[in-house]
């Protein structure tokens, strides 16, 4: 069996794989955007900043509540200290227990609280749009990878046409010249041509495996020849008036496409962030207040008492004077009766007034206001950005159908050449070089429609996506 038969054999055997996987495990362009949504790296990276942006929200509202803190203490002193509950030095070893409750509340801090609110609740709007611009690429570079597979599908289908065309030429050539009726030369040309056109199947299909592999790359798929994508139904229009202008498809970009509305999010929240520094500059005012109690073991009470007479001399008359007095039994005061003795409120109102901090609040507005600035030229470069890549896409696929255009008068008439030249070789009125530049020529002209078709396909779809509209064929 000769190299060109064993090539078809391959091809067709490649093509009967592809079949039999998209019977089996077709995909649609909407199946692998929704698979690439959901496993991109990326996105999920992007979805967590969205999570971190809404904690950060609630913790700026949460500032605004009281705050609120129980202490407990115990304590051993040694040596000479003043005991804090009955004021009396004492030198033996102490031990005592604090308890208290503290809250403290900002009444008036410059409006920094609802302003950091604010600050936070944009970031977090912005922080989903950038999810959505992400979503965006993902589907762009999915759609485009899906493009190319059956880009390349066409290509390949055209070089196997060729080897078969060649290889029924090259059999007929042989025939004919083992019958005289051809020169040697003349199969050596044909054999030469099939070599080259086998050649170019072999690298049509391997682009085409690369085009599967990239694919499924973008999808976080295990490499599997049984991947296989469902080829749509594609029609070209006939004319640009399909075509919303430049200006049109400008307009509606501005209004749908979240990079838009991410970047004059973010320019907003860094407005507030000059709000924020600025809030530096008033005084501040906050409510305290405790609720505590103690115990210490140096704190003792009477818990007995005896009369008692001290003698401190004698009369003349031998009568003795006494002095009445009393002998107490201490005893440590119980944990419950200090606790309770020892109760003690506080209340307070904190008033700071800034009156010099090393120009640091100055500095913070200042770098507030130059971030705000910066953000502005962002949302200008986003904006022309854009415009330039509708400008772009939408003079791209004007050139593509009109390159469509041509080259489909161009296969036509090719088309009509081809055939006529091949009945005037059958009639041995043209050469095989003759006869194989002919065929050459179609081929180029069909890969070069079939360029022409997705390009104007992918770049309609990325005019049409700008406009919020979902990618479909």
């Amino acid at each position: 069996m000769k190299f060109s038969e064993w090539t078809v054999i391959i091809a067709l055997i490649f093509w009967v794989g592809i079949s039999n996987g998209q019977e089996v495990n077709s995909w649609s362009l909407q199946k692998c955007i929704d698979h690439a949504k959901d496993n991109n790296i990326q996105l999920k990276q992007s979805k967590l900043n969205i999570d971190l942006a809404r904690e950060n929200l609630r913790q700026s509202k949460a500032n605004t509540l009281p705050s609120i803190n129980a202490r407990l203490s115990h304590n051993y002193n040694f040596g000479r200290t003043v005991d804090p509950f009955t004021n009396s030095f004492v030198t033996e070893k102490l031990q005592s227990n604090n308890f208290s409750i503290t809250g403290n509340v900002m009444l008036f801090e410059g409006l920094k609280a609802i302003n950091t609110i604010k600050r936070n609740k944009l970031n977090l709007e912005a922080s989903e749009f950038d999810w959505a611009e992400t979503a965006d690429d993902v589907t762009l570079m999915v759609a485009a990878g899906y493009l190319q597979i059956l880009f390349n599908q066409e290509i390949a289908e055209i070089a196997e046409n060729q080897v078969k065309i060649t290889a029924e030429q090259t059999d007929r050539t042989k025939k004919l010249v083992e019958a005289g009726n051809l020169a040697r030369g003349s199969l050596l040309d044909i054999e030469a041509q099939l070599a080259l056109d086998e050649l170019k199947l072999v690298e049509a299909t391997n682009q085409l495996e690369l085009a599967y592999l990239s694919l499924q790359q973008l999808l976080y798929l295990e490499v599997s020849k049984d991947f296989a994508i469902v080829k749509p139904l594609v029609e070209i229009p006939d004319n640009l008036e399909v075509l919303n202008t430049v200006n049109q498809v400008y307009a509606t970009a501005l209004t749908v496409q979240p990079q838009i509305h991410g970047a004059d999010l973010k320019a907003e929240g860094l407005g507030k962030d000059i709000a924020i520094a600025r809030s530096g500059l008033f005084p501040s005012l906050s409510v305290g207040g405790s609720y505590g109690t103690g115990y210490s073991d140096g704190r003792k009470s009477i818990t007995n008492s005896t009369p008692t007479f001290d003698t401190l001399g004698y009369t003349t008359t031998g009568d003795g004077v006494v002095f009445p007095g009393f002998d107490y039994t201490y005893e440590t005061t119980p944990f419950s009766d200090q606790v309770k003795d020892n109760l003690n409120q506080t209340l307070g109102f904190y008033l700071t007034i800034p009156i010099f901090n090393g120009f640091q609040t100055k500095a913070a507005i200042a770098r507030a206001k130059i971030a705000f600035e910066n953000q502005q030229y962002n949302v200008q470069l986003v904006r022309l950005h854009l415009r330039e890549d509708i400008q772009r896409a939408y003079f791209d696929a004007k050139a593509s159908l009109k390159k469509f255009r041509a080259s489909k008068i161009s296969v036509g008439a090719l088309q009509e050449s081809f055939n006529y030249s091949k009945h005037r070789l059958d009639a041995g009125m043209e050469t095989v070089v003759e006869f194989n530049d002919s065929k050459n020529k179609l081929a180029r002209s069909k890969s070069e429609l079939v360029q022409a078709k997705y390009d104007f396909i992918y770049k309609t779809k990325i005019l049409e996506f700008y406009q919020g509209k979902s990618l479909a064929f």
